[in-house]
């Protein structure tokens, strides 16, 4: 068992990984019930939600849990890239008898802001977690004072060396395994992504958090052997931070 999670009072060095879109406080509550780190996924929910969400797991849990948030920067909205998407799509749509002008605009994805460091202060989560990078530090400053512990993924070595230089309490190493919901941020250039057994070590080597390292890894889910997460173990990580 880590430090970290040890000192967080759980059972079992598992970080139950943020769906966003697919899971509420249920499943949050069930792993840290369960002795892990229960997530929840916050960048897909307004305010209200986020708010009563918060309130019914601080009612129902003294156990520690995570709120995880997302540090991208927002696109512009642009009307003739979307015309080409809807152009690219519309055999589809015409095979399935679907009107595009039906179609509902999906929730967002907002990054974190001082209005959500604001929310956020009246809970003290034990545990913020971002992925693409970190917010600016004044917030960052906001969350530490807390007490709060802060994680962040990383993809590449570099990304990690960038989160423990504004010190992070863990790293969450990402490997290429992990698809689509790899967050990287430093660059966007895909051949600097490699697999997990291949970053772990590098993190393991490099980042020299005093005490306890301070190192997670993050397991997908899908099309993995049982042997993954022991060996994984063995290459240095302390902890496993599941995909679904």
């Amino acid at each position: 068992m880590s430090k970290f999670a040890e000192d967080l009072g759980m059972q079992w060095p598992i970080i139950q990984a943020p769906m966003a879109g697919v899971q509420g406080s249920d499943l949050t509550l069930a792993v840290s019930g369960a002795g892990g780190l229960g997530s929840l996924p916050c960048a897909m929910l307004t305010a209200d939600s986020l708010a009563a969400e918060l309130s019914r797991i601080s009612t129902a849990t003294t156990r520690p849990y995570n709120v995880n948030f997302f540090c991208h920067a927002q696109p512009a909205p642009d009307a003739a890239t979307q015309a080409r998407w809807q152009q690219a799509l519309l055999p589809y749509y015409r095979e399935l008898e679907l009107g595009q002008e039906v179609i509902q605009a999906g929730a967002g994805r907002t990054p974190f802001n001082a209005d959500t460091a604001a929310l956020l202060s009246e809970f003290k989560p034990p545990v913020v977690s971002f992925h693409f990078g970190l917010p600016d530090e004044r917030l960052l400053e906001q969350v530490r004072s807390w007490g709060s512990k802060i994680l962040s993924s990383a993809t590449t070595l570099e990304e990690a060396l960038w989160l423990e230089a504004r010190g992070v309490d863990a790293v969450i190493a990402q490997g290429l395994e992990a698809g689509g919901h790899r967050g990287m941020f430093l660059s966007d250039d895909l051949s600097t992504q490699t697999g997990l057994f291949a970053l772990l070590p590098q993190l393991v080597d490099r980042l020299n958090t005093p005490g306890d390292c301070r190192r997670w890894y993050r397991q997908p889910g899908r099309g993995q052997g049982g042997t993954g997460a022991g060996g994984d173990r063995c290459a240095g990580g302390y902890g496993l931070s599941t995909l679904s």
